[in-house]
């Protein structure tokens, strides 16, 4: 028997004491210690008794696996950027600087304050103030200052890329600008050899003094500037080493014959004493980061290691939910307000979160009431006879991936209420549809895109406007989730399906998730944006808006699928990284999704709506792509329904939110009621198996016994 021992850690940030606890026990066995690549393990005593306490850390230099997908072979049909041309396939696509790199590579990112675009001759720099109102948090589209140079550019590209990062050059006959974008940077910076600096003044936004003179045009010179601007923001900029502008209502620059070598740094004062906070760490400039990862028992501890070129203390900035999870951190007296709230100050080069681990596993973790049992056992039985539509089954990655994952619930649960009988003839029909999948010979065959890297559907790939863009590397995450987990419960109940097909699953696991850049055929963690942590559903998709994701649910199926596959087929590298993006993905959901009454993220009247629908990376929105019946925004949210739900779904939001979710219900049993009545049963199941009971119409992924059984095996 595997003990699951209290742990207790200190989180000391801005004066809070946090206690992250996890106890219980588990009745599985050991867990199996193999170690195929994407991890280690370290060894060490403690725990209860002398027990041995195992950590597990994420390697990133061991890949899941060297092989080749056995898919064919395509080339994509929409080539890289030239942009790209200076990084090795295969290439990111759903990162969150994609916008950099996709049509005319024009439109804006965020990078955690700032929101900025790499134009043909500048970086573009924006932090306005947002625009709040029911249906929406946004952040205008314009800039206030940008960083450019006096002579002609004549090309712009990405130097280089990490988890935290990606630099930009542009290039003159002369020499270059490169601007290092690193997340959570109160400063934005421009490294200069050999060209003339400039900054100038946004669209619409004039320059009214520097330095306290508002007589232009002037000459100032030195290492540190205050322009004023007719908005009423007050910027600094540094300059290393010191440099002569000549300024006026439009841009301070140099002189166009200077061949400067250095940096420029400008920064906004986002309040009384946050220009001294800016002055003292002026010096130290972050160029890059990695992210390190460990796991001990049910904790997982996150590292940022920021990557940084000066002498000092690093100043960079947290986010809400850094925050709720940041352990020991040396906080600064500096604050800026984002679409996404507050981010905070923090010193130092290196950041440690921590983050509890679901302890969830295939079943809840209690046993259905016993007043109720009957009825799931009868309710599996009525539906131990689903078909997946076969043609829906067999061509289409998301819906057809839906229901499959519907029938292997059903195998699930009959394997937990006794009736192996019926989980062996669920699994058996299961098989075809899924090896179809595996094998690259159903419908809409699963190939391997050699262009970007990536594991895409042949009608996919062909139109972007096929698949809800999966072809161009859309939802990959969600889709191959409902694949994944129909694939562990083969792999758990069918030890020669899992010798088979164990290797063809992980191909989809390290499409979505591979952890390391060793992998030549994968791009690393595709989806995920480790600092706001969250995955990314957009694709190769150019927005004005920036990156988003919808269904938080469904990205959280993905990782809980991970989870249990990798606990299926025995590898606890594959297993400890599903658990570990559920955890991060999890805690980014409660915070930016789930929004509770006591929540400060979002401003009134948007907060008033209780959930966000669709987050982008500079706006969150009360709708979804369905439209903005709040019956889609809250539901988008809960579905699948799984065990793995419980850890998702915070008591507080529905316990807040539930007056408006019941506002949704429908008078018709629709199918979206299917997931408020799941959320009311967290409330009241009683209730909720009345609802139930009278709905005749359920979401197409979700089986009645599923439904069930989550009400009856609530506390």
């Amino acid at each position: 028997m595997m003990l699951r021992h209290p742990i207790l850690r200190t989180l000391t940030w801005l004066g809070c004491l946090a206690a992250i606890a996890a106890c219980g026990a588990d009745d599985k066995p050991p867990p199996v210690t193999s170690n195929e690549g994407g991890g280690g393990a370290g060894g060490g005593t403690g725990g209860t008794g002398g027990v041995p306490v195992e950590t597990w850390e994420l390697d990133r230099s061991k890949p899941l696996s060297t092989g080749a997908p056995g898919f064919a072979e395509v080339e994509h049909t929409s080539e890289p950027n030239p942009a790209l041309a200076g990084l090795d396939a295969p290439y990111p696509t759903n990162a969150p600087w994609m916008n950099l790199v996709l049509g005319d590579g024009n439109q804006r990112i965020n990078a955690s304050p700032y929101d900025l675009k790499a134009l043909g001759q500048s970086l573009s720099i924006s932090r306005p103030e947002l625009a709040v109102d029911r249906k929406a948090v946004a952040t205008p589209d314009v800039s206030q200052l940008q960083l450019s140079v006096r002579q002609p550019i004549t090309g712009r590209a990405i130097r280089s890329s990490d988890l935290l990062s990606v630099t930009v050059e542009w290039t003159a006959d002369a020499g270059t600008m490169t601007a290092p974008i690193v997340y959570g940077m109160p400063y934005v910076t421009a490294f200069y050899e050999g060209l003339a600096p400039s900054v100038l003044a946004g669209e619409g936004v004039s320059i009214i003094a520097v330095n306290g003179e508002s007589t232009s045009p002037a000459v100032v010179e030195g290492e540190r500037f205050e322009i004023s601007l007719n908005n009423g923001q007050t910027w600094l900029l540094y300059a290393s080493p010191a440099i002569s502008l000549e300024w006026d209502a439009l841009s301070l620059t140099a002189d166009a014959g200077v061949a400067y070598e250095g940096s420029l740094r400008v920064a906004l004062v986002s309040g009384p004493d946050s220009a001294d906070v800016l002055d003292k760490h002026a010096a130290v400039i972050p160029v890059g980061g990695d992210v390190e990862a460990s796991i001990t028992e049910d904790t997982a501890a996150v590292s940022f290691a920021w990557k940084t070129q000066g002498e000092g203390d690093l100043l960079t900035l947290a986010l809400p939910h850094h925050a709720a999870h940041l352990d020991k951190a040396k906080p600064a007296e500096i604050s800026y307000q984002t679409a996404i709230g507050r981010m905070t100050g923090v010193n130092g080069s290196r950041w440690e979160l921590v983050y509890p681990l679901s302890t969830i596993e295939w079943n809840a973790p209690r046993r259905a009431a016993d007043k109720w049992g009957d009825d799931i056992v009868t309710a599996l039985q009525e539906e131990s006879d689903f078909e997946p539509d076969p043609t829906v089954a067999d061509t289409d990655p998301y819906f057809g991936g839906k229901q499959l994952a519907k029938l292997a619930r059903l195998a699930q649960i009959a394997e937990e209420v006794g009736k192996a009988e019926i989980a062996e003839e669920l699994r058996e029909r299961l098989k075809p549809f899924v090896n179809a999948w595996l094998d690259g010979d159903n419908g809409n065959p699963l190939v391997y895109d050699k262009t970007w890297g990536g594991i895409v559907t042949t009608s996919g790939v062909a139109d972007p406007d096929v698949d809800s863009g999966q072809g161009y590397y859309n939802d990959h995450h969600s889709q191959y989730g409902y694949l994944l987990y129909a694939a562990a419960v083969l792999a758990k109940g069918d030890e020669a399906w899992r010798e088979g097909y164990a290797d063809k699953a992980l191909w989809l696991v390290r499409d979505i998730a591979n952890p390391s850049n060793k992998d030549n055929h994968f791009t690393p963690f595709r989806h995920v944006d480790w600092f706001r942590g969250h995955s990314w559903a957009s694709g190769l998709f150019p927005s004005a808006d920036g990156r988003s994701q919808e269904s938080t649910s469904e990205a959280v199926n993905a990782w809980y699928s991970v989870q249990l596959l990798g606990d299926a087929i025995g590898n606890k590298d594959v297993k400890n990284l599903g658990r570990l993006l559920l955890a991060v993905e999890t805690a980014s959901a409660q915070t930016y999704w789930q929004v509770t009454a006591q929540s400060t993220i979002y401003g009134e009247p948007f907060r008033d709506n209780r959930g966000v629908g669709v987050l982008w990376s500079t706006k969150a929105e009360f709708a979804t792509r369905l439209g903005d019946d709040p019956a889609y925004v809250y539901g988008s949210q809960i579905l699948p329904l799984t065990p793995i739900s419980e850890s998702l779904l915070s008591e507080q939001w529905i316990e807040d939110a539930w007056p408006l979710m019941e506002q949704a219900v429908k008078p018709e049993p629709v199918p979206w009621n299917t997931p408020l009545i799941a959320a009311q049963a967290i409330l009241d199941k009683e209730a909720a198996w009345e609802a139930a009971a009278a709905q005749t119409e359920l979401d197409d992924g979700l089986s009645r016994t599923a439904l069930l059984y989550w009400i009856a095996t609530r506390p």
